[in-house]
């Protein structure tokens, strides 16, 4: 299946529907864990949009949307 749209404005739809959940959450998070070569676009995507803020500590990072925490992760497989 072909994958289609921007990637940060589908985060942001699944963040805002996770704001809004009928339930009590304490906290509400995102993984998505990725092989190196998404990882490395990712986190290049993400970086050019926050000019350099995001930084990968241990292969992995996050971003916060909203109320979500969206953590990237890279794939040890």
């Amino acid at each position: 299946m072909e994958k289609k749209g921007d990637f940060l404005n589908q985060v942001a739809i699944i963040s805002d529907l996770l704001e809004k959940i009928n339930a009590e959450a304490e906290s509400k998070t995102i993984i998505l864990e990725l092989n190196e070569s998404e990882f490395n676009r990712i986190h290049k995507l993400i970086n050019e949009k926050t000019k350099g803020n995001i930084t990968a500590v241990k292969n992995k990072f996050s971003i916060v949307i909203g109320e979500v925490n969206v953590i990237f992760s890279k794939s040890n497989v």
